[in-house]
């Protein structure tokens, strides 16, 4: 990008007057959602400052932990790869899925991978990836790129996007009703998703302890490619480390409210390298730097590397309400695109980014993790000042004005021959025009005229020029912070150069960051308020709640799938035979293919346990619950939940699931139907994982 490349390309994006209504609907409509969400949590303001506190202490033992993560990795049988930059990430991607014979491979929604263009590189290896979120699919159809850290395709109608769909899918009598370009996505991908033997993932968070990592996501289709396909590689930016299990207690609780607006996700997939039976049976993890190592060098710049791609900012901010994400011209929008970039790409590559601000201060306070924006852009603003040749009008005032502020002498005199040179210039106490290059300056404000007596001159006047017993040092020029991890020629293997390259970074700065937990770690409810609350909660995310005694479960699940004619039902091993009645064909899971589970009706499972606070079941793959598959590719999810498993808080839950996490068992958080609101903020049921969720809460 060009010095000028954000005015130019904002210029251009101001007037579409199109862009502006969807930007100012979508932004209006999460921003208040997000409020809604964040305002029911009493201790909001504590669970930001821990997610700030935890995310500096990662980084303040970076290589460490990513020497944590690798090890865990391994040891739960997945293989770890480091990339220096976006050339290697892309070719160790390219040659796992040669080394596997594919032509095509299954994506979820990464930035990451966006940002090192895998897709480009995959495709000249000969292997097409094919985008499967919604949004990312619209934008690839349509040879188009994101505006939106969330809704990728947030400048489109949908209009727009029934033209794409019937053009590149073959389907000229498509309607434009969201859910019709829904259900389009939907059978175009789902033949893709069954047959697909690699997949491609970002990442959220990793764990470095447990060697678990995690993705965020709300259509199903995460969770298809990293279920699915045989084999999976995730590709991380090494900035996304938490150092242990119970720091996710925080982040599934602040990226939700903060991203989509929601309590949890529809769904949140945990997996810790393979689990024999269930899911891929061949895992990869790329750890990319690719600028982040530079990032960190910064003292000040480095709290940017805090992100957890929220998109929070983006929403409040009134630069981007107005030009949208395309005239950032990177994968990175918005506030948080303005400091990144820089620094991932290099100043000369976006210096104009830093001034894409108002600097009114909106994007620190929704921040999550309470990155000072503002600070960062004054800073990256200083940067881009240093750079400028000498010649460059601003610099040599800016210089000028450093000489005449240096010392008591100096500024004396700049003051006389202010006073001397605005004589002719004043009019009545005003100065209304200055010849260049300060004419600019008053083509829109007046300066006052310099007063003719200086309060120093006023002082000697009144008083003699008596010591008032302060003295001012003299302040030296700052001196710039590291601008880069390398400093001399690097050898070595990725791993070496990555691990030396944080050290460098972080060399005069190893200080142990204190983590404040001033947040609720257990509930004030009764456990009848926490069961009522459970079941209020599942119901606003438009699943089925059935509240039953024990004894009585089994009627009640004969019913539902009489009533959701669901004939035949995938059944785990361990359910109880309580739960299994006569009435319904009930096929056990002896490791069915994913075809073979696309033909059954549904799926019928117990749980690990339900969070009441977020409406949510989470999934262990222990007894009753079986394979990740079972729950996800048939068209309906019965799920038995007993009181006795509800639990209030996130924090509480994280407590509880911890047994699992280091067995390597993976996790699934349910939270109702897959669900998308990618078309114009309409929010669409059953996009990719089951289209009905029916809990049945017994008691007893």
């Amino acid at each position: 990008m060009s010095s000028a490349g954000f005015p130019r390309a904002a210029s251009v994006a101001l007037r579409d007057s199109q862009l502006r209504r969807n930007l100012a609907k979508a932004t209006t409509t999460i921003r208040s959602k997000r409020a809604g969400v964040v305002g029911e949590l009493p201790d909001w303001e504590e669970l930001r400052q821990a997610g700030r506190g935890l995310k500096d202490s990662a980084l303040a033992s970076l290589d460490t932990q990513l020497e944590r993560l690798e090890a865990a990795v391994v040891s739960a049988g997945g293989h770890v790869h480091w990339a220096k930059d976006g050339s290697e990430g892309c070719a160790i991607v390219a040659g796992i899925a040669r080394s596997h014979g594919v032509d095509e491979v299954v994506k979820v929604k990464s930035i990451a991978t966006d940002e090192i263009k895998l897709n480009e590189a995959l495709a000249e290896a000969g292997v097409r990836a094919v985008e499967t979120d919604l949004a990312e699919l619209i934008i690839q159809l349509a040879d188009d790129s994101q505006s939106h850290i969330l809704v990728p395709a947030i400048h489109k109608n949908r209009a727009e996007i029934r033209d794409v769909f019937a053009r590149e899918l073959g389907l000229p009598d498509l309607t434009d009703e969201p859910a019709a370009l829904t259900e389009a996505a939907r059978v175009h991908l789902r033949a893709k998703f069954l047959s697909a033997r690699v997949g491609i993932s970002g990442a959220n968070f990793a764990v470095a302890e447990t060697g678990t990592v995690c993705v965020f996501e709300s259509e199903g289709n995460g969770r298809m490619c990293t279920t699915l396909p045989d084999v999976l590689v995730t590709v991380m930016g090494i900035e996304k480390l938490v150092p242990t299990w119970r720091d996710m207690e925080v982040f599934l609780q602040l990226l939700p409210r903060s991203s989509t607006g929601e309590r949890m996700n529809p769904y949140t997939s945990f997996w810790s390298g393979v689990s024999p039976g269930d899911g891929p049976q061949e895992f990869h993890l790329v750890l990319l730097d690719n600028g982040r190592t530079d990032v960190l060098a910064d003292e000040i710049g480095r709290q940017a590397l805090r992100c957890i791609r929220c998109s929070a900012c983006l929403n409040v901010c009134p630069v981007y309400a107005r030009t949208g994400g395309h005239a950032y011209e990177s994968v990175y929008p918005g506030p948080i695109g303005a400091i990144l970039t820089p620094q991932l790409k290099g100043m000369r590559e976006a210096r104009s980014l830093p001034y894409a601000s108002s600097l009114c201060g909106a994007c620190y306070e929704v921040c999550p993790v309470a990155i000072d924006i503002p600070r960062v852009l004054v800073h990256l603003r200083g940067k881009v000042v240093d750079t400028e040749p000498s010649w460059k009008p601003e610099k040599a005032a800016m210089k000028a004005m450093y000489r005449a502020f240096s010392s008591r002498r100096a500024f004396e005199r700049a003051q006389k021959a202010a006073r001397l040179g605005s004589r002719p210039l004043a009019r009545g106490g005003r100065i209304e025009h200055m010849p260049w290059p300060m004419s600019g300056w008053t083509m829109t404000r007046d300066l006052a005229e310099p007063p003719k007596e200086t309060f120093r001159e006023w002082w000697r006047r009144e008083r003699g020029d008596q010591p008032s017993g302060l003295r001012l040092k003299r302040i030296a020029p700052q001196t710039s912070p590291k601008s880069a991890a390398r400093t001399g020629p690097e050898t070595g293997d990725a791993r070496t150069t990555i691990l030396g390259r944080i050290r460098s970074a972080l060399a005069d700065d190893r200080t142990t960051v204190e983590v404040p937990r001033d947040y609720r770690q257990g509930s004030e409810r009764s456990h009848a308020e926490i069961v009522d609350l459970f079941a209020e909660r599942v119901g606003e995310y438009r699943a089925s709640v059935h509240r039953s005694n024990a004894d009585e479960v089994g009627d009640v699940i004969v019913r539902l799938c009489r009533e959701r004619k669901a004939r035949r039902i995938v059944v785990p091993e361990g359910l109880p035979e309580a739960w299994c009645p006569p009435g319904v064909e009930l096929v056990p899971d002896h490791n069915l293919g994913s075809h073979e589970l696309d033909s059954l009706d549904g799926a019928l499972t117990g749980c690990a346990l339900a969070i009441a606070e977020t409406g949510v079941i989470v999934l262990d793959g222990g007894p009753g619950q079986g394979r990740r598959a079972i729950t996800l590719v048939p068209d309906y999810h019965l799920c038995v939940v007993s009181e006795d498993q509800v639990v209030d808080l996130v924090t509480e839950a994280v407590e509880r699931l911890e047994p699992a996490v280091r067995a390597g068992r993976p996790l699934t958080f349910v939270a109702g139907p897959s669900a998308t609101s990618d078309i114009e903020l309409n929010r669409v049921e059953g996009v990719h994982g089951p289209r009905t969720l029916h809990v049945v809460v017994a008691s007893g």
